[in-house]
């Protein structure tokens, strides 16, 4: 079984196109404060659209303690820009992750970021961590479901939660990924 840090660890990893690492509070833009407004993104967030202050956002980012909690930054290579994060829950005992995932600059959406950057955050917490699963929420009809399915995500259950703007309520799907399914999409192998 995987066994918990005893010092916070900060995490760095690179794609061909982008830098993926811990986030720290000087990394608090009026970009990001502006991400939940957009209406397609606060939808699939099932969040009603608001923009945050940057106080708001460099204290959820003292939220994470690199240990049990990380966010890990999207960040462009050619630019530095941050486009979007990764927040990970870590659940030590049971040996899994909770993993959400947010492009959040609109120009950045649908050109690759998440599917790049996908392999090298499990793999660092799959088989460098040594943790054997990761979990994750997703409402029903997300456009990255079919993918997910592919890639091995396997829906556990379903449940409904009010709807943030109001309407019908969302039905949330609740996904785990084993390191064995992960292994065999990503790697190509059965361990």
């Amino acid at each position: 079984m995987a066994q918990p840090p005893q010092i916070a660890r900060k995490v760095r990893l690179e794609t061909a196109r982008y830098v993926l690492r811990t986030v720290e509070a000087g990394d608090a833009t009026a970009g990001w404060s502006q991400w939940l407004l957009d209406p397609a993104a606060a939808r699939w967030l099932n969040a009603a659209p608001r923009a945050a202050s940057l106080d708001e956002i460099r204290g959820y980012i003292a939220t994470f303690d690199s240990m049990k909690s990380h966010l890990i930054g999207i960040f462009e290579k050619d630019t530095g820009r941050l486009i979007g994060i990764h927040s990970i829950y870590v659940d030590w005992p049971r040996s899994e992750y909770l993993i959400n995932v947010m492009v959040g600059e609109s120009d950045a959406r649908n050109q690759g970021a998440r599917s790049e950057a996908r392999p090298a955050i499990h793999q660092f917490f799959m088989e460098e961590l040594g943790l054997e699963a990761s979990r994750a929420t997703v409402i029903a009809g997300h456009p990255s479901l079919a993918g997910m399915q592919r890639w091995g995500w396997a829906v556990e259950h379903k449940s409904l939660k009010p709807s943030a703007s109001g309407g019908a309520p969302v039905e949330i799907l609740h996904m785990k990924l084993t390191r064995d399914a992960w292994r065999r999409a990503f790697r190509g192998t059965d361990g």
